[in-house]
């Protein structure tokens, strides 16, 4: 199980809010993608100076990496029943105007892949 508390995790979070990749942020930082992804995942610290680069990077500070928790922002439970059928209801909390467009922006991005899919879909059944 993944430990969502870590710093790594949190960037990682807040990479891909902001829709990049690793070998995005990698590259920004003069580093391998694979030495990025250890960061995320914890294997080797931190330094202060380096989280104030990816915070650059991510367009935000390294407080508000260290402090980003998804929790406080969506309180995602399950319907009474437990049955994971059964739709979520998301109890949104205040946030600030940044991190909501950053949401936003990711169920944006993500609606239109899903339409591109489907019509790449739609296509291909045409086309059999």
């Amino acid at each position: 199980m993944i430990n969502t508390h870590t710093l790594g995790n949190r960037m990682r979070k807040i990479r891909e809010l902001r829709n990049l990749t690793q070998e995005y942020v990698a590259q920004r930082l003069g580093i391998s993608q694979s030495n990025y992804a250890r960061m995320e995942n914890d294997d080797i610290s931190i330094p202060d100076k380096r989280l104030a680069e990816i915070s650059e990077i991510l367009k935000t500070t390294p407080d508000a990496i260290r402090n980003f928790d998804e929790a406080a922002i969506f309180n995602i439970t399950q319907g009474d029943t437990g049955n994971c059928a059964q739709p979520l209801s998301v109890d949104n909390f205040q946030i600030s105007s940044e991190l909501r467009k950053l949401y936003e922006d990711k169920i944006r991005l993500l609606e239109e892949k899903i339409s591109f899919l489907e019509e790449k879909v739609n296509y291909t059944t045409r086309n059999k």
